[in-house]
This record gives C-alpha cells, sequence and structure tokens, in this order.
C-alpha cells in the first residue's frame, strides 16, 4: 500500500503546512447593520481567505488541528469596520469562529470625530486577547488630513485624536500585558501623521510578524512592559 500523507513524521507534516500558508492577511469587513460592538462580529465575512488554506482545513479533522496554529500565526486579519461611529469595540466577538483562534489582528477605524471611549465600558477580557501576538489600530479622518501642511485641516481635532488612539492603545497593551504572554511594546508609527493618520501597534516578543515591520521609518516606542 503506498503511503499516506499521515504516515510522514509530524515534524515534516508541519514544515509542509508553513510552506502552504506562507504569510498571507485575511480581510474582515462587519455588515453596515451590526449593532454588536464587536471587533470581530460573528456576522462578520472573510472577504478574501486564500483558497487552498481553507481547503487544506477542511480535509480532515486531524490536519485542522495540526495546522490551524500555524494558519493563524502566519495570518494577520484585518477588521475594517463601519458601524462603531468613531467609537472602538467594548468586545472582541459574540461568537465568530474564528475569535479565539486569532494571533494578528489590524484594526481600522475612519472617522471624523472619534468618540471618547471610557475604559468600564470595555468587555474585552485579558483571556481573549492575551494570546494576541500583535495588535494595530489605525485610525484616520478628512478633517485630519494634511494635518501639518494643510490650509482647512482641523489640526486641534487631529491632536485630540491622537491623544485618545494613544490613551486607548495603552488600554489595549495593559490588558494584554495582564495575561502574563511575555514582553509587550507598544509602538507609534509616524510615518503618515503628515497624512493625518495615526497608526499604534503592540508586538510581544514572541511575534514573528513585529520582526518584519520594526524597521519602519519613523516609528517610535511609546510604552513597553
Amino acid at each position: 500500500m503506498a503511503p499516506t500523507f499521515f504516515d510522514l513524521p509530524l515534524e515534516i507534516r508541519l514544515d509542509i503546512y508553513s510552506l502552504v500558508f506562507g504569510s498571507g492577511m485575511a480581510l474582515l469587513e462587519a455588515k453596515v447593520e451590526d449593532d454588536s460592538c464587536c471587533m470581530v462580529p460573528r456576522r462578520g465575512t472573510i472577504l478574501n481567505p486564500s483558497p487552498r488554506s481553507s481547503q487544506l482545513l477542511r480535509v480532515s479533522r486531524t490536519i485542522l488541528l495540526e495546522a490551524r496554529p500555524i494558519f493563524y500565526a502566519n495570518t494577520v486579519f484585518h477588521i475594517r469596520s463601519l458601524v462603531f461611529a468613531g467609537a472602538l469595540p467594548t468586545r472582541l466577538t459574540d461568537g465568530h469562529p474564528c475569535a479565539p483562534h486569532i494571533k494578528h489582528l489590524v484594526w481600522q477605524l475612519d472617522c471624523d470625530m472619534l468618540k471618547h471611549f471610557y475604559v468600564q465600558e470595555l468587555q474585552i477580557g485579558v483571556p481573549e486577547i492575551s494570546g494576541w501576538s500583535s495588535f494595530e489600530i489605525r485610525c484616520c479622518a478628512d478633517t485630519w488630513r494634511d494635518s501639518f501642511l494643510g490650509e482647512w485641516c482641523d489640526r486641534e481635532a487631529f491632536l485630540r485624536g491622537r491623544a485618545q488612539v494613544v490613551g486607548d492603545a495603552r488600554m489595549f497593551h495593559d490588558a494584554m500585558s495582564g495575561g502574563g504572554g511575555g514582553s509587550l511594546t507598544l509602538v507609534e508609527d509616524r510615518s503618515q501623521l503628515g497624512s493625518g493618520r495615526i497608526i499604534l501597534r503592540i508586538d510581544s516578543a514572541r511575534s514573528s510578524v513585529k520582526q518584519q515591520r520594526s524597521s519602519r521609518a519613523g516609528a517610535v516606542v511609546v510604552g513597553s512592559s
């Protein structure tokens, strides 16, 4: 009888999974009518999943259990939401099947008015996010564009918005630190400040994505643990 895939040593199977998945991105977009205030809503749709990845994970339960950690370790989930109207989400998910396995997450907020975020509203628990390896917040607004050079920009609104986003990122940094998952670094990427875009990311020492992004020009460490 010809040998099967499962006759290969586990180490070789894991290497094969790594080659198949590589490094990828999955875009998850919430429905406009969704009012769950979740970062990863159950009704969210993954718009660009890799066909070969999804096919491989569906071959058998054994492959799913073996390959899933590698898939999520090498995939950045980019969350773009149109439902929070300028407010950060108050909880992680209301039951999306991918949420417990996500390791790298980028959350994008496009707004003209960033609402104040009260820490007591945050229902994202430490156990939910302590397994994250990286988290990035991207925030921009039409009124912030050309904040340093533009004639019609609202510079004061931009400065207030930046302070708010930095404060919100620190809350997530503290929550992620509470999980005991190793050292964390909070970095502000200032390369796009002149375009009114605020980018902050939290990287753990175990993050492979950190190594790919740590050399960005204009990156400034604003916190660590």
